[in-house]
C-alpha cells in the first residue's frame, strides 16, 4: 500500500493506456509528487546539509550533469573528481572559478575551497590504473580533513571499472561523521552499489522505462517504492523526482539549463 493506503500497481504499456489511465496517472503524479519550479525548489525545499548524501539517477541526456553543477555552489567546499580525457562540463566548472589539479594536495581550503582532481587520462593503457591508484588516494586524503563535499559524475565508473567501490561504501556509511558529503550521478542504477539509495538523504529520478533499472527501485524495500517506480517511469523528458529520505517528502522540478 502507497501513502495514505493508496494501492499501487504498475503502469500500463503506452500502447494498451486509455484516455481515463492516462487521467488517473496524472493525478497520481500531482497528488504524490507535486511540480515545483527550480527556484522554489531551492530555496523552500531542498536542506542539504553537510553530512548528508546525494544521488542523481538517469539515462544519459536527461540532465543530471546539469543539475549536478547547479547544486555544487550549495556547499562551500567541493571537490569534483574528473575521469574522462576532455570534458566540456568540467571545462565550464573550472572556467566558474574551480582549481583544477592534477592530484590531491594539502593546500589551504581557505584558499582553494573549490577543486577538481582531473588525472591525466590520455594513455588508454595506464588510465584506469593511474586514475584508480590517485582516486584511492584523494578519497584517503580527503577523508582525513574532512568537511568536504566530494561529486563523482559517474557512479558505475568508479565502483565497477576503477574498482572503488569500498571506498565509496566508506563515504556513504561513515562520511557522515566526518562531514563529508558525497554527490554522485549515474546512468546505471542496477549497477551500483545499494549504499547509494539507502545511503543517500536526498534522491533524483530522471524518466526511465528499463525494466532492470525499474526493478532496482522496486527492490530497494521503501514503503512506496512501488509508487516511485510508477512516477518514474512516467517523468516527463528532462523532468526529474525529487525524494527527501529523512522526511519522505516528494516532488518534480527541472534544472536551469
Amino acid at each position: 500500500m502507497a501513502s495514505g493506503g493508496f494501492k499501487v500497481f504498475g503502469a500500463p504499456p503506452v500502447k494498451w493506456r486509455t484516455a481515463e489511465v492516462e487521467n488517473v496517472m496524472y493525478s497520481r503524479l500531482v497528488t504524490f509528487a507535486p511540480r515545483v519550479p527550480w527556484d522554489v525548489f531551492v530555496r523552500d525545499i531542498l536542506d542539504w546539509r553537510y553530512g548528508e548524501h546525494v544521488t542523481l539517477i538517469g539515462p544519459t541526456g536527461q540532465g543530471k550533469t546539469t543539475l549536478l553543477s547547479h547544486l555544487l555552489p550549495l556547499h562551500k567546499y567541493v571537490a569534483v573528481m574528473a575521469t574522462k580525457p576532455r570534458d566540456d562540463s568540467m571545462d565550464a566548472i573550472i572556467r566558474g572559478g574551480y582549481h583544477a589539479l592534477r592530484e590531491w594536495r594539502s593546500l589551504d581550503p581557505r584558499e582553494y575551497p573549490r577543486r577538481v582532481i582531473w588525472p591525466p587520462a590520455n594513455d588508454l593503457d595506464k588510465m584506469i590504473s593511474e586514475q584508480r591508484t590517485e582516486f584511492h588516494r584523494t578519497f584517503g586524503k580527503i577523508y582525513k580533513e574532512g568537511g568536504w563535499t566530494v561529486a563523482i559524475d559517474e557512479a558505475w565508473w568508479f565502483s565497477n571499472v576503477l574498482g572503488l567501490g569500498e571506498d565509496l561504501k566508506i563515504y556513504l556509511l561513515q562520511g557522515r561523521s566526518m562531514g563529508i558529503s558525497l554527490l554522485a550521478a549515474s546512468q546505471r542504477p542496477s549497477k551500483i552499489p545499494l549504499e547509494f539509495y539507502d545511503q543517500s538523504t536526498h534522491l533524483f529520478f530522471w524518466r526511465d522505462n528499463d525494466e532492470t533499472n525499474l526493478g532496482r527501485i522496486s527492490g530497494i524495500g521503501w514503503r512506496s517504492s512501488g509508487l516511485i517506480r510508477e512516477i518514474v517511469a512516467n517523468l516527463e523528458e528532462h523532468q526529474v523526482l525529487y525524494i527527501n529520505t529523512r522526511t519522505g517528502q516528494m516532488c518534480r522540478t527541472r534544472s536551469p539549463k
